[in-house]
Parts: C-alpha cells; sequence; structure tokens
C-alpha cells in the first residue's frame, strides 16, 4: 500500500513537471518564434489582408506567457508604419483597429500604447474627433492605474498641450512639477500656454 501511495505521487509531480514544461516553455517558445516568422514575412506583406492573416498565426496562438510581449512589438511596429506620412489613412486605421481588441486594458504600457496609436491618426489625418477622444479615454485609463508614472502625465500633458486645452494642460503640468519641480520642458511649456 505504501508503494502504491509513493508511486502515485511520484506520478503526480511528474505530470506536474511536464505540464510546466509545456506551458511555461514550450508554447510560449513556439509563439515567440511565430512571431519571428511573421516579422521576417514583412517584406512579402503586399495587403491589408497578408498583414493580418501573417500575424493571426501569432496572435491567436495560445500561450499564456508572450501575449503582452508580441502585442507590444507589434503595436510599435504598427505605430512606425501609420507614421509613414505616404501611409493612407484608411490602412493606417485600419492596422490600429486590428491591434487594438489585443491591447490588455489593465496594462499602462498597452494603454498609453492605444493613446499613442490614435493620437497619432488625430495628428496626421486630420485630427478628427473620433481618434482624439480615442486617444485621451486610453491615456486616462493608463492614468487611474498608474497616476504617479511619468509616461501616463506626459502623454496627457503632450495631448493637451496640443489641443490647446490650457486648463487641462495646467492641471497635468501642476501634477508633473509636483513630482520633479525642476522640469524645464513643462516649465517652458507652461510659459507658452
Amino acid at each position: 500500500m505504501r508503494n502504491l501511495f509513493k508511486n502515485i505521487i511520484i506520478l503526480f509531480f511528474v505530470f506536474l513537471a511536464i505540464f510546466s514544461i509545456y506551458f511555461g516553455s514550450i508554447l510560449p517558445f513556439v509563439k515567440s518564434q511565430r512571431y519571428i516568422k511573421a516579422v521576417k514575412n514583412l517584406s512579402f506583406v503586399r495587403s491589408l489582408d497578408d498583414f493580418k492573416n501573417n500575424f493571426d498565426k501569432v496572435l491567436n496562438f495560445y500561450s499564456p506567457v508572450g501575449d503582452e510581449e508580441v502585442v507590444k512589438f507589434l503595436s510599435v511596429s504598427i505605430f512606425d508604419i501609420i507614421s509613414n506620412k505616404n501611409q493612407n489613412e484608411e490602412i493606417a486605421r485600419a492596422l490600429v483597429s486590428y491591434i487594438e481588441p489585443y491591447l490588455f486594458q489593465n496594462n499602462v504600457r498597452h494603454l498609453l500604447t492605444g493613446g499613442n496609436l490614435y493620437f497619432r491618426l488625430w495628428a496626421d489625418y486630420g485630427r478628427k474627433d473620433e481618434y482624439l477622444e480615442k486617444a485621451e479615454d486610453y491615456l486616462l485609463k493608463a492614468y487611474q492605474i498608474g497616476p504617479k508614472l511619468p509616461p501616463v502625465l506626459y502623454g496627457l500633458f503632450d495631448l493637451y498641450y496640443a489641443l490647446g486645452e490650457t486648463a487641462k494642460a495646467r492641471n497635468i503640468a501642476e501634477i508633473i512639477l509636483n513630482y520633479w519641480p525642476e522640469e524645464g520642458k513643462i516649465i517652458d511649456k507652461l510659459q507658452e500656454l
């Protein structure tokens, strides 16, 4: 009886080790390899559908580790693509819409990315209210999670400054100066308001 109990415990730990290796190492490795392959295939992408098909293989592959990083890196690539002055607005908007459902709503970096993507659309493609509202919404969500984080505060300040929303820009500037009283960039821009 004692040997049976011992064998059950050994089997349990062997199963646990295999389970841990599969979910903690193999799946993340496969996901990262898919991402690397998708990035290498970017030179063959000729249409929006090609882009989506290329990265769907990565984004839709389940792995308990790696989703955050893949979305972060892909978002940076999309930001670079939409920042190209020759990019068509429809394509730029479609790329932002493509990555948006994958942005983690509880992750400050992802929320900042969403805000930056929409702010870029607003700045480059006709200053449409819908882009501005989405940019502000993402940045305010990031602010709720990390109200003392410099990228969040500076993102909101830059947004309000660019819009000429003096009261909101001053409010955020005061928060920044509360934490970093010698911040020259903010002091200079405040004088311009």
